[in-house]
């Protein structure tokens, strides 16, 4: 029997399917998901790492093509696209697939806000384009993971760039050899690796991601050629990157679509800026701190559960910086018990090297969970215990953390987040002007009009 061609079935996806095939709940469920990035990608672009690349960017010359959210200036939608994938990803508060084990859109609608400002495309060809690229990145996970992952790879990234490439490419109306193409050239770009984790180069991993996608569509679109089999050549993407001979390359083109993932499985919202493997953890302990009974100056000892994958991703026992904190259950679960609350504040240097947290993050034992699950691990359960100093024990389990598909975020909670990340850095004027526009964007007329939003003075 012939074997399937699955990189041009993939591509007859992505040219065949558009937003009126959709269902209507996945399209509403894409606004709040674009909502959410686009405040996340603001708040975000007034830290340290953002700034970096700004800057950098102005130096390269600035054109009038696409907004770099939080600031004053436009670039080439290369340049927009890496600026806005950092932004966005620099506080670990940006959505998540469970499949994936990384970051969808993030690595998806930063190309497609950058080429769609460029081309100025209305709403509904915005949101048709970021579905189809979310899509395609996450169905590829079906294949690749949980090898893909375990071995270390960072599949904002690598999986990521193929997305963003399927985005990038169906907004510049790339159809057969020249979409192939497309996708071949962003395979090539794919990497990303977990050990940078904690660093300002996690965030970059997303960026790329991003950049990886417009750059191989654009190159794409004027003639540049790539291999048109690359996802399950001998030496292409599927066997690079997953596990040899133990994928079945069947399952990314069976399901895409068959239903959207955001219609079946769906994807995590985060309620806190840290990694999702940290979230059972702190909203564990977060459900203790409740407790009449218990005071953060009376805890002895405690103590974090989680399963190996966990303990392979929160890779930090003694953080040192904000940004090591969101990969360490143990700052994580000293942050929770120590302000009962953990938000955009919670993970700076300052706050970690505070004396409080600091002799906290020494009370915390780390576990690791002995029962084994068949099939590929989610992000929880997770359990704590906290022991009292007069001796009183208080424990809580999660099993799926606030915001994951089956405990969702409100409408109300992703918008109050929203205003939330963009309060300090927009306009009263631009956040309700900009609630406004993703509430209808599928009625949008010019993606420029919403993107005028995003841009300050100075």
């Amino acid at each position: 029997m012939e074997k399937r061609q699955i990189t041009a079935e993939v591509s007859e996806f992505i040219e065949r399917t558009e937003i009126s095939q959709m269902p209507a709940h996945v399209i509403q469920t894409a606004k709040l998901l674009v909502t959410d990035f686009l405040g996340v990608a603001t708040a975000g672009s007034k830290e340290t790492p953002a700034k970096i690349i700004q800057e950098l960017t102005k130096k390269q010359g600035l054109n009038n093509d696409a907004t770099i959210i939080g600031s004053a200036y436009k670039a080439h939608p290369t340049l927009s696209s890496l600026a806005n994938g950092i932004s966005g990803h620099i506080l670990d508060f940006d959505d998540v697939s469970q499949p994936m084990y990384g970051h969808p859109t993030v690595a998806v609608l930063p190309a497609a806000l950058a080429l769609g400002e460029m081309l100025d495309v209305d709403g509904s060809s915005l949101l048709e384009s970021y579905i189809i690229g979310l899509e395609v990145a996450v169905k590829l996970s079906y294949v690749m993971n949980p090898a893909h992952y375990e071995h270390g790879w960072h599949s904002t990234c690598t999986l990521g760039s193929l997305g963003s490439a399927a985005a990038s490419a169906k907004l510049l109306g790339l159809k057969g050899e020249q979409l192939r193409s497309a996708l071949a050239i962003a395979a090539s770009q794919a990497s990303g690796f977990q050990q940078n984790f904690g660093t300002m180069t996690k965030p970059f991993h997303a960026g790329r991601a991003a950049e990886n996608g417009v750059l191989a569509a654009l190159l794409a679109h004027k003639g540049w050629t790539g291999n048109q089999y690359i996802l399950e050549a001998p030496l292409g993407f599927f066997h690079l990157f997953g596990a040899p001979d133990e994928y079945d390359a069947e399952k990314v083109v069976d399901q895409l679509g068959n239903p959207f993932e955001m219609e079946h499985r769906g994807i995590i919202l985060k309620k806190y800026p840290s990694c999702a493997f940290s979230h059972p953890v702190i909203d564990a302990t977060m459900a203790i701190t409740q407790d009449p009974q218990y005071h953060p100056a009376e805890v002895d000892r405690a103590e974090g559960h989680i399963h190996e994958l966990a303990d392979q991703i929160l890779i930090y026992r003694h953080p040192q910086t904000g940004l090591e904190a969101k990969f360490s259950m143990e700052a994580c679960l000293a942050l929770a018990l120590v302000d009962r609350e953990v938000g955009m504040k919670s993970f700076t240097d300052d706050k970690i090297g505070t004396k409080k947290v600091k002799e906290m993050m020494a009370r915390v034992k780390r576990h690791i969970l002995s029962e084994e699950r068949k099939g590929p691990k989610e992000f929880g359960p997770a359990r704590v215990r906290v022991v009292m100093k007069g001796g009183k024990v208080l424990e809580a389990s999660v099993e799926k953390a606030k915001g994951n598909p089956e405990n969702p975020m409100s409408p109300q909670e992703i918008q109050d987040k929203y205003v939330n990340c963009c309060s300090g850095v927009l306009t009263e004027k631009d956040i309700e002007k900009s609630v406004s526009i993703l509430q209808n964007l599928e009625t949008l007329s010019s993606l420029s009009q919403m993107m005028e939003c995003y841009r300050t003075v100075g």
